[in-house]
C-alpha cells in the first residue's frame, strides 16, 4: 500500500512578511493588557466591597428586565415627605450605607441612573442574559479599556503602513507602548469604579468610531457602510457620556471634505450619501436617548444632573461654564507632579487657586507637562506638508477636532479629576503617534526612492542630529510618568485602606507605620492619617493622646473638618470649653451642613458660660436637622433657663 501525504499551503512572502512586521507591536500589546490587567486586579477594595448584583449598571438592567426604566433599588421613603428631597441636608444621610445613593438620581419617589445607559445595554444586559448572573463593573472597565487601546492602536498600525511603510517594524512596538500609557489608562484602571464604566465605555466606542472613519475614507465610494458604523458607535458613546455630544462634528468631516472637492471640481463627489450614512444613526440613537429621558424625568434633554444625589452641593448649579475654562485647562495640561525620592517617586501636582463655584478636584495632572511626547501631536502639520500626502492630513484632521471640541467641553465643567482625561487625551495621543511616524520618516535611513525636499531640508538642518533623541526621551519620560503614577495612586489606596483595616481592629501602631508609607506617597495625606489615628485613640479612651494627634493634623490640614469637630469633643470631655468652642466653630464653618457641629458648639458655649449665643447655635442645629433630639432637649433646657432670667 503506498503511503500518502498531505502538504499544507505554505504562508505567502507577503502575509510571512506582514506576519513579521506585526509581531513587535502584538507582542508590546500584550505587555500593555497584562499591565492593565495587574493595575485593575491591585485596585482600591471598595470596588469589590460589594456583590456584583447591587451595583448601579447592574440595577438599571435588573430594572430593565422587569420591565421599568427605574433601577430595580427602593428609594428612601423619608425622601418622598421631604419639601426639598434635593436638599443636601435632606438626602445626605443616604449616601452612605446601607443606602449607597450617591451619583443615583431621585425623581418621584423612584431611584434612576444619573451616568450613561449604554455599557448596560451594550454589555451588562447581554452578559446577563447569557450567563445567568451579574458582571462586576471593575471588569466591564477592563474589557472597555482594552477594546478601546486595540481599536486605537490598529488606527496607528494602519495609518504606519500605509503612510510611514519605510519606518522599521519596532515601530508597532513604540506606538503600542505609547498609546498604553499617555492614553493615561494606566492611571484611569487604578480606579475602576462606577463612573469609569461610562467613560470606558464611552472612549471604546470613539476608538471604534474613528477606525471606521479610517476604514470608510480608505473604501472611497464604497465606504457608507463604514461611515454608518462610525456614527452608530458615536451615538452610543454620546449614550455613554452625554459631553462627548459636540464631538459628533468629526462624523461630517468625511461629507464636507467630499461637498468640498465637488466645489472644486474634483469630481462627481457622493456627498450627500457621506452625509446621510453620518446623520442617519446618530440621529436614531439621539432620539432612543431623548425617549428614554422624557419616560424618567419628563424631559427629552434631562439626563439627571438636576435631580442628582452627588457628595457636593450641586442642586440649582450650573455644571458647564467658560469661567471655569482657564483653571481646569491648567489642571489637565500644565500643573507639573510633584517628586520626591521614595519609589514611585511621584505624587499628583499642588492644587492651585481655583475660580468660585468650581468643584472639589479629585485626582490630577498636567498632561503636557508631565507626558512630554504628546508635544509631538504639535508636528503633525510639518509632517502632513513635508510628506504632501492629502489623506493623511484628512485623516490627521479627525483626531484633531474630536481632540479640540472634547476637551473644551470638558474644561468648561465646574469639576476636574483624572478620569475625565480619558474623554480627550486619546484623540491627542493618537496626532502624537502620526508626529512621531513623521519624524521617524523624514530622518529615516530607509525607505524607497529619492527624499523628499522636506527631508532634505531635516536632514542639512542644524537640530536634525538632536530630534530623534529628543522625541525618544520624551517618549520614555511620558511612559515612565505614566505607569509610575499608576503605581503610586494604587500604592496610596491600598495604603490608606490597610490603615482603616488597622484602625478598626485596635492595632494603632501598626496603623501609624502603615499610614507613614502613605504619607510618603502622598504628603498632603498626613492629616487625613492623624486624623484617622487620634480619632482610634479617642475610642479607645486615650482622650489626651488622642487630642494632641487631632491638635497635630488641624494644623497640618486646617480644611479637615472631621479633625476639627473631634478635637472639640475630645478638649470638651477634658473641661477646656473655650477651647473647644474654637475647635466647633471651625468645624461648622467648614460644613454648614453638619448639624452635630452646630448642637456641640452650643454645648460648649453652655459650659463657657455664653447662654444667649449658645441657644442660636442649637436652633441653626435644629433647623439643619429637626431630628437631632439631644439638641431638641437641650434648647428647651436653655429657653427654660433664659425665660426665668427674664430673656425675651
Amino acid at each position: 500500500m503506498g503511503a500518502f501525504w498531505v502538504q499544507s499551503s505554505p504562508v505567502s512572502a507577503p502575509e510571512a512578511s506582514r506576519l513579521r512586521t506585526f509581531l513587535p507591536a502584538a507582542a508590546a500589546a500584550v505587555l500593555v493588557i497584562a499591565g492593565f490587567t495587574v493595575l485593575l486586579s491591585r485596585s482600591r477594595a471598595y470596588v469589590s466591597a460589594r456583590p456584583a448584583g447591587d451595583e448601579p449598571y447592574n440595577l438599571v438592567v435588573e430594572g430593565f428586565r422587569a420591565g421599568h426604566v427605574w433601577l430595580a433599588k427602593d428609594a428612601p421613603p423619608a425622601l418622598a415627605l421631604a419639601a426639598n428631597p434635593y436638599d443636601f441636608v435632606t438626602y445626605r444621610p443616604y449616601l452612605k450605607p446601607p443606602w449607597n445613593l450617591i451619583d443615583l438620581s431621585y425623581y418621584r419617589g423612584r431611584l434612576y441612573a444619573y451616568f450613561g445607559v449604554t455599557p448596560a445595554v451594550i454589555l451588562f444586559w447581554p452578559y446577563r442574559a447569557l450567563f445567568g448572573a451579574p458582571l462586576h463593573q471593575a471588569t466591564a472597565v477592563l474589557l472597555f479599556a482594552v477594546v478601546g487601546y486595540l481599536a486605537a492602536l490598529g488606527l496607528a498600525l494602519a495609518a504606519w503602513r500605509r503612510h510611514f511603510p519605510q519606518v522599521g517594524p519596532w515601530a508597532g512596538a513604540v506606538l503600542a507602548v505609547l498609546l498604553g500609557s499617555v492614553t493615561t489608562l494606566p492611571v484611569f484602571l487604578v480606579r475602576p469604579g462606577l463612573y469609569e464604566v461610562s467613560i470606558s465605555c464611552a472612549f471604546a466606542l470613539v476608538m471604534l468610531c474613528l477606525a471606521c472613519l479610517w476604514k470608510g475614507w480608505h473604501r472611497g465610494d464604497r465606504g457608507f457602510g463604514w461611515y454608518a458604523a462610525a456614527s452608530l458607535a458615536y451615538g452610543l458613546a454620546v449614550g455613554a457620556r452625554p459631553s462627548l455630544l459636540f464631538g459628533a462634528v468629526v462624523l461630517f468631516i468625511p461629507a464636507g471634505a467630499s461637498l468640498r472637492a465637488r466645489a472644486l471640481g474634483r469630481g462627481d463627489t457622493p456627498w450627500l450619501r457621506e452625509l446621510l450614512a453620518a446623520l442617519l444613526p446618530i440621529s436614531a440613537i439621539g432620539a432612543g436617548l431623548a425617549a428614554y429621558n422624557y419616560y424618567r424625568f419628563d424631559s427629552a434633554l434631562q439626563f439627571g444632573h438636576d435631580y442628582q444625589l452627588s457628595g457636593n452641593n450641586v442642586y440649582g448649579t450650573k455644571s458647564f461654564e467658560p469661567r471655569f475654562l482657564w483653571d481646569n485647562l491648567r489642571l489637565y495640561f500644565l500643573e507639573p507632579l510633584r517628586w520626591h525620592g521614595a519609589f514611585p517617586f511621584v505624587w499628583e501636582p499642588v492644587c492651585p487657586p481655583l475660580a468660585p463655584g468650581h468643584l472639589p478636584v479629585e485626582f490630577f495632572f498636567g498632561t503636557l507637562a508631565n507626558l512630554p511626547v504628546l508635544l509631538a501631536a504639535a508636528l503633525v502639520p510639518f509632517v502632513c506638508a513635508g510628506s504632501g500626502a492629502r489623506p493623511l492630513s484628512r485623516a490627521a484632521a479627525v483626531p484633531a477636532v474630536l481632540f479640540l471640541v472634547v476637551a473644551a467641553t470638558i474644561c468648561s465643567y465646574a469639576g476636574a479629576t483624572s478620569r475625565y482625561l480619558l474623554d480627550f487625551i486619546p484623540a491627542l495621543a493618537l496626532l502624537a503617534a502620526l508626529g512621531f511616524l513623521g519624524v521617524e520618516a523624514l530622518l529615516g535611513r530607509a525607505g524607497g526612492g529619492p527624499p523628499t525636499p522636506a527631508q532634505e531640508a531635516l536632514r542639512r538642518s542644524a537640530l536634525a542630529p538632536a530630534v530623534r533623541p529628543v522625541l525618544y526621551a520624551a517618549l520614555a519620560y511620558s511612559v515612565a510618568v505614566s505607569w509610575l503614577l499608576a503605581i503610586a495612586l494604587g500604592s496610596f489606596y491600598r495604603g490608606a485602606e490597610e490603615g482603616v483595616a488597622l484602625l478598626g481592629s485596635g492595632r494603632i501602631r501598626e496603623a501609624a507605620a502603615a499610614y507613614e508609607g502613605v504619607c510618603r506617597i502622598n504628603p498632603d495625606f498626613r492629616g487625613q492619617a492623624e486624623l484617622g489615628i487620634g480619632t482610634a485613640l479617642l475610642g479607645q479612651g486615650l482622650t489626651k493622646e488622642g487630642a494632641g494627634v487631632l491638635a497635630a493634623a488641624v494644623h497640618d490640614d486646617p480644611r479637615l473638618q472631621a479633625a476639627q469637630f473631634n478635637l472639640g469633643k475630645a478638649l470638651l470631655s477634658m473641661g477646656r470649653a473655650a477651647q473647644a468652642v474654637e475647635a466647633f466653630r471651625r468645624a461648622a464653618a467648614l460644613d454648614p451642613y453638619d448639624a452635630e457641629a452646630e448642637a456641640d458648639l452650643g454645648v460648649a458655649l453652655v459650659r463657657s458660660g455664653h447662654l444667649d449665643e449658645a441657644i442660636d447655635h442649637l436652633q441653626a442645629a435644629l433647623r439643619i436637622d429637626p431630628t437631632l433630639a439631644q439638641a431638641r432637649d437641650n434648647l428647651r433646657a436653655l429657653e427654660w433657663v433664659a425665660r426665668s432670667r427674664g430673656r425675651k
